[in-house]
């Protein structure tokens, strides 16, 4: 998996980490996600092998909220932690599980429709559209199960956004909130 540095903090981490879910199925997800090559997580207990953040912000790096729906404060955050030489983990690339079908934001996700391509769908385009932004080390999303698992670890293989995909974001972006 392709790794970016994390701020200047000297490491290098995979794009995509995930936080396992806790209770019943964890241990499996956790074995399934180092099967498939993931080495950063986002929990307090360690994973052999693997690159663990803590939840809480550390030196050099910082979490932001930054997905498809909720992005004005996070682009002007995401800015100035660049210019501060700290790395940014991406938090709620789903918006809380919405663009994964789940919750509420059914309208404005649908919006989006347009983003799902053959071989892609809305949950990895979020995550492209969240890695499409080079100031930001990796995403970190949360996952239910399996099935959402291998969703997201395949995202940066799937087919990319394209200008005209990112274009269409953007755009629906500004009409709806500009």
């Amino acid at each position: 998996m392709e790794t970016r540095p994390l701020g200047k903090t000297g490491l290098r981490v995979p794009v995509v980490g995930i936080c396992p879910p806790e209770g019943p199925g964890r241990d499996a997800v956790l074995s399934r996600a180092v099967e498939l090559g993931c080495g950063l997580f986002g929990s307090e207990r360690p994973v052999p092998g693997a690159l663990a953040l803590p939840s809480d912000r550390r030196e050099g790096y910082a979490f932001v909220r930054y997905n498809l729906l909720d992005q004005t404060a996070a682009n002007a955050e995401i800015a100035r932690l660049r210019r501060e030489g700290t790395g940014v983990i991406a938090i709620h690339v789903l918006a809380g599980g919405a663009l994964g079908g789940r919750g509420g934001e059914a309208v404005r996700v649908a919006e989006l429709g347009c983003l799902v391509k053959p071989g892609r769908t809305l949950v990895q385009a979020a995550l492209q559209f969240v890695l499409a932004n080079e100031s930001v080390s990796a995403a970190l999303v949360r996952v239910a199960g399996a099935v959402q698992l291998e969703e997201l670890l395949s995202a940066p293989d799937a087919p990319p956004l394209t200008g005209s995909d990112l274009e269409q974001i953007f755009e629906h972006w500004s009409n709806r909130f500009g």
